[in-house]
């Protein structure tokens, strides 16, 4: 029996199917190392296969598919090496685009951010990892700094699949919260150094939750 195409709602056929993918990945119905059947996922999408051969470029250039050899495409595996190596690099960005960012937001800003950082837990884990995802966005974007929003923004995609993860396996994702909320009042104090030194304790805290998972 043959199952009705997905229903797609986006602005283009491409980008729908950019996106249904990317969701598949990062919630795990791809799994990590397997291949997926773009001849058979281009009619359960309702597309020609080229929008889904699309799809898997952009998802290669975020790091979220490899290309082998004689062109096979398969899911990036997940990696403590890997882990290490964007965290590493995020330990060093986060806090410092933090930091800018305090000095530098308007207060209309900061009660924006204040709201986000209120945003009710759910209990959906590609969602909450979203809205924990953009509670960071909105802040390094303060900073100003127009390479370092992009490189934040490569590293954050990066680890999109490793934080669903996390937050699948967090005993109590209000700590989480609670953590932001103090985050904003040291930026609304204008606490630069505080901030900073707050934001590398999350992102550390994050790291180690995530190594543990996968080990």
């Amino acid at each position: 029996m043959t199952s009705s195409p997905v229903e797609l709602r986006f602005t283009t056929k491409a980008e729908a199917v950019y996106d249904e993918i990317r969701s598949r990945i990062l919630r795990g119905i791809l799994a990590p190392a397997s291949p997926p059947n773009q001849d058979a996922l281009a009619p359960e999408l309702g597309v020609s296969v080229t929008p889904v051969r699309e799809a898997m470029r952009r998802l290669e250039a975020e790091g979220l598919v490899q290309v082998h050899a004689h062109r096979t495409v398969v899911v990036s595996p997940l990696s403590l090496s890997e882990l290490s190596e964007i965290y590493d690099v995020r330990l060093q960005l986060d806090p410092h685009a933090a930091a800018i960012a305090t000095a530098k937001a308007s207060e209309e800003t900061l009660e924006r951010i204040e709201r986000m950082a209120r945003t009710e837990v759910s209990s959906d884990p590609l969602e909450q990892a979203t809205i924990n995802r953009s509670f960071h966005r909105a802040i390094y974007v303060e900073s100003g700094n127009g390479l370092l929003i992009e490189i934040l923004d490569r590293l954050w995609e990066r680890t999109d699949r490793y934080r669903i993860m996390l937050v699948s396996t967090e005993i109590d994702v209000k700590t989480v919260v609670r953590e932001h909320l103090e985050i904003v009042a040291a930026m609304r104090s204008r606490r630069s150094r505080q901030v900073a030194k707050l934001i590398r304790a999350h992102v550390m805290k994050a790291r180690a939750s995530i190594e543990s998972a996968l080990d």
